[in-house]
Order: C-alpha cells, then structure tokens, then sequence
C-alpha cells in the first residue's frame, strides 16, 4: 500500500472540536445558526417525535430513551436470531 492509498483518521473529530472551539470563543454572528445549533438540529430530525422540542433537557431525555429502546430492540432481536439459529 502507497502513502497516497492510506487514509487520514479523525476528520469527523477535528471538525467537532473546531466547532466547539468556535461557539466557545463566540464565533459566528446571531443571524446564522451555529455549528453546534446545526448538529443539534441535525440530531433533533433524527429523533423520532423530537420535532419542535424547545427545551435541551427534554430533547436530551428524549434521546437516552430512544437510545435506549434501540438497545432492547436489539437485545430482542439477538435472542431471536439465537433461539432460530440464524
């Protein structure tokens, strides 16, 4: 394998941390939404029945209990899958 056929780790994660450094240091003006305000949206749409939650705890709440709804559905479907042998 070539230096060019590698590839580069943490790209996700230095785009995170630069958005958090930048709404720590007050960047961005008001009118746009900040990165941090994006990705929150960006979780908000991906949340079932989350639409229109105002309220950071509630919508936090919200997601630990799809969280955790997506882990018992898992955990049923492992038992399933190894009660059928599949």
């Amino acid at each position: 394998m070539g230096m060019n056929n590698r590839r580069r780790g943490g790209g996700r994660k230095k785009r995170a941390k630069l958005c958090l450094a930048k709404n720590a240091n007050g960047g961005g003006n008001k009118t746009t939404p900040s990165c941090l305000e994006k990705k929150l949206g960006e979780l908000q749409r991906s949340i079932p029945g989350s639409s229109g939650m105002e309220d950071m705890h509630t919508l936090f709440k919200s997601i630990e209990n799809y969280i955790l709804a997506l882990e018992a559905k898992v955990t049923v479907l492992r038992c399933l899958s190894n009660f059928y042998g599949v």
